[in-house]
């Protein structure tokens, strides 16, 4: 964990030095980017795991109302025991976009980096394809908060044999609220996710995740986060999540910038410790 956290300081102290004055350019069309997240936690099992997870992300904003984000995840974990088990779903968060806003469409986004799984014994490969949309069907204003039904798909894309994923698809349908009050941005998103994966076969249950918090902008390009994320539990055998997050979004550019996260989790069915950083290029 020393290790994690001083690749977040140094990752937050080139942000600081980055250039503060960019031209004015029409909303992207497109962003990709490509991040890493490192995590550890024992998940009820008895045994500790160190997973990483890269995820590349696409996005897609074909209107100002309208969004589309595709994750593919590459991951990678060990564990301090051998054998395998379905940890896909637990690991991997399926709420992805709380309130794009800085960097799409205003000061504020929270959002976690798609994919995850378990992996025993040092394996990898990739994990689950996740696809998400939103439509902004109320835009903050003097009346009204901004409000965001979304959808999700899970798609089968892990290796269900080495215990990456459950090998079924999920979807799920959601939706955010956030609303500006000055600097500061109150958000909450919940989602309810259908797992196709058998529940007799997986204990795989259909459940509910929301993320509640508070943001502050600081300038026109740095804004700082603080949320919970809890839900309802994902496998019979294993506990609901409950971690608590802090997020910093820096613009490093006019058409780039960046985001870190660290989590601390409380349950059983949240990592013990964990963080990321990416970078996210529009065009």
């Amino acid at each position: 964990m020393r290790t994690l956290l001083l690749t977040f300081f140094s990752f937050g102290i080139l942000c600081l030095s980055a250039p503060s004055s960019f031209a004015e350019l029409p909303p992207p069309k497109f962003a990709i980017g490509i991040g890493l997240e490192l995590s550890s936690g024992v998940f009820g099992t008895g045994s500790a795991s160190t997973y990483a997870t890269v995820p590349v992300v696409l996005d897609w904003f074909p209107t100002d109302k309208i969004d589309v984000e595709l994750t593919v995840p590459l991951i990678y974990q060990r564990t301090s025991t051998t054998g395998h088990a379905v940890l896909g779903t637990s690991v991997q968060s399926p709420v992805t976009t709380v309130a794009k806003s800085v960097e799409r469409r205003g000061p504020m986004s929270v959002s976690s980096g798609g994919g995850g799984g378990s992996m025993f014994g040092g394996d990898y490969g990739l994990g689950d394809i996740t696809l998400t949309g939103g439509y902004i069907l109320l835009s903050d204003s003097d009346t009204t908060p901004q409000l965001r039904p979304t959808l999700y798909a899970k798609f089968p894309t892990a290796d269900e044999n080495k215990g990456f994923g459950t090998g079924k698809f999920d979807f799920g349908a959601g939706v955010a609220l956030s609303k500006w009050l000055g600097n500061w941005q109150p958000f909450a998103e919940g989602r309810y996710v259908v797992q196709g994966a058998s529940h007799d076969e997986t204990g795989a249950v259909n459940f509910v995740t929301v993320d509640t918090g508070i943001a502050y902008s600081w300038n026109d390009h740095l804004v700082t986060s603080g949320y919970v994320r809890y839900g309802s539990k994902f496998f019979d055998n294993m506990a609901a999540p409950l971690e608590a997050r802090v997020k910093m979004v820096w613009r490093l550019s006019d058409r780039i910038y960046t985001d870190v996260y660290a989590l601390k989790g409380f349950s059983d069915g949240s990592p013990d410790y964990g963080g990321g950083a990416s970078v996210f290029f529009e065009f």
